[in-house]
């Protein structure tokens, strides 16, 4: 269920960040980077990738500004705008100077439809293109709004983070929408992970009688609960969990996450 949920979240969350320029961020005032100590790749050597010459020359740097994502993690964002003020190019940096997100304005939709293998293909060469290191594993392709996303899932010791890797978003041509990538902050994991035998009897001894159970279970680092609860913020540390699915008597689907190590139950969704 938590794959269903994220990646809904994940492709509604890219294409918000590559066409509107604050769908999922709000700039702070302006800053001197110069002061903070931090390095900042400019905004022009990235575009100079991307942008022909010609485009570029007529494009302006507006201010460097201070924003948080989503996530809560906090980043340095530069923009080039056209003479008209539009936005034609958006680039984020974490504090440490790695790349967040490239979003590029008035890119076509382009007709016609990448195939699966055309379009990781396209997406490594933009990945290598701007200089990021090219993800472990083989990426998912999806197709929204016109547009086709290719994304790799981060993954910690060969353990899933929901909603954290790299995502690349293409035009029916393959050229370069946008690019996002998150990296929530992790807890250390526990000494020694229960077994999944011990992890379904806890999971059972917690629900009402007439529950099922599936035997198929699964890790994965999550957002934890309080004692309310409630979710905790998007930036505290997630912790690493075994995720159990099933469902009620009355056909309601739900999830429990247990600790990895304790068992104690951190979250759920749909189960009372």
């Amino acid at each position: 269920m938590y794959r269903v949920r994220w990646t809904f979240a994940l492709l509604i969350g890219i294409l918000a960040a590559c066409s509107t320029p604050d769908a999922a961020i709000a700039p702070s005032r302006t800053f001197d980077a110069e002061r903070t100590g931090l390095i900042i790749r400019p905004i022009t050597t990235i575009a100079a990738l991307l942008v022909k010459p010609s485009d570029l020359r007529a494009l302006v740097a507006t201010p460097l500004t201070l924003v948080r994502s989503e996530s809560g993690e906090q980043r340095t964002r530069q923009v080039l705008v056209g003479k008209d003020g539009v936005e034609a190019l958006r680039v984020e940096l974490a504090l440490d100077g790695s790349l967040r997100l490239i979003a590029k304005s008035g890119v076509g939709l382009e007709s016609g439809a990448l195939s699966e293998s055309s379009a990781i293909a396209r997406a490594l060469h933009h990945l290598s293109q701007v200089g990021l290191t090219i993800p472990p594993g083989r990426p998912s392709v999806r197709r929204a709004a016109g547009r086709t996303l290719v994304l790799w899932t981060r993954l910690v010791n060969s353990v899933p983070v929901p909603g954290d890797g790299t995502r690349v978003v293409l035009n029916g041509a393959g050229e370069l929408v946008g690019l996002a990538i998150e990296q929530s902050p992790l807890s250390q994991p526990p000494a020694r992970i229960a077994s999944s035998e011990a992890a379904l009897g806890a999971a059972a001894a917690l629900l009402p009688t007439g529950a099922s159970i599936s035997e198929k279970l699964e890790l994965a680092w999550v957002h934890h609960d309080d004692a309310a609860g409630e979710a905790v913020g998007l930036r505290a540390l997630r912790r690493l969990a075994w995720c159990i699915h099933g469902e009620l008597r009355d056909g309601v689907i739900f999830e429990l996450q247990l600790d990895a190590g304790s068992l104690q139950l951190i979250g759920r969704d749909g189960a009372p």
